[in-house]
């Protein structure tokens, strides 16, 4: 096959991936408020993570009182700060998890609502990079049909029915009033690969 009939039918298969923005709009406003839940549901470890990081503060203020007095072992600081350290990280972990995942969704959604314009228009280069960043695998058979394995997360973004169930989601969270509360799409997301985006 000539290199030329693949590009263009990779470029017309572009068309497929571009997806329009109240779609993107949609998508974007199911998955954050999936986000917004799954937070809600961490905040009761974090709350348990912050009280036990003030115990620990407290704790090493009083080893530190004792320390000037020489009446503690030297491990016994040590391991209160090891353990600080531990749940410093896992306090910051898990903002910069939802942080950096958002992000990436976010970065993927802008992309996807102009994929097809980016690479009609873009040079050689650009088009083997949006192709590297979108795609695992372009596969062309004899009948000229397109076959991709998208690269993560815009697996999760093209899993098919996701753009109706969040379109749907999107339409019923309107008529509400409450577009970004989560009532439904908690499944939705999960087949979404949201676990992936991040």
């Amino acid at each position: 096959m000539l290199i030329e009939q693949v590009e263009r039918l990779v470029e017309r298969f572009y068309a497929k991936v571009q997806i329009d923005p109240e779609t993107i709009e949609a998508v974007s406003a199911m998955i954050n408020a999936r986000f917004d839940e799954m937070m809600a549901e961490g905040a009761a470890e974090l709350t348990d993570l912050a009280s036990r990081r003030t115990h620990r503060e407290g704790e090493q203020h009083e080893l530190l009182q004792a320390h000037y007095a020489g009446a503690i072992p030297p491990d016994l600081q040590d391991r209160i700060t090891a353990s600080l350290e531990t749940i410093e990280y896992r306090i910051t972990a898990h903002h910069r998890h939802y942080a950096d995942a958002r992000e990436n969704l976010d970065d993927s959604q802008k992309l996807l609502s102009n994929a097809a314009d980016i690479y009609e228009h873009g040079d050689d280069a650009n088009r083997r990079l949006l192709n590297l960043a979108l795609f695992k695998t372009i596969c062309i058979d004899e009948d000229n049909d397109v076959r991709v394995g998208y690269r993560n997360p815009c697996d999760g973004l093209s899993v098919p029915g996701l753009h109706a169930d969040a379109l749907g989601w999107s339409a019923q969270e309107k008529k509400k009033g409450q577009v970004g509360t989560l009532t439904k799409g908690g499944p939705l997301v999960e087949r979404s690969n949201l676990t992936h985006l991040g």
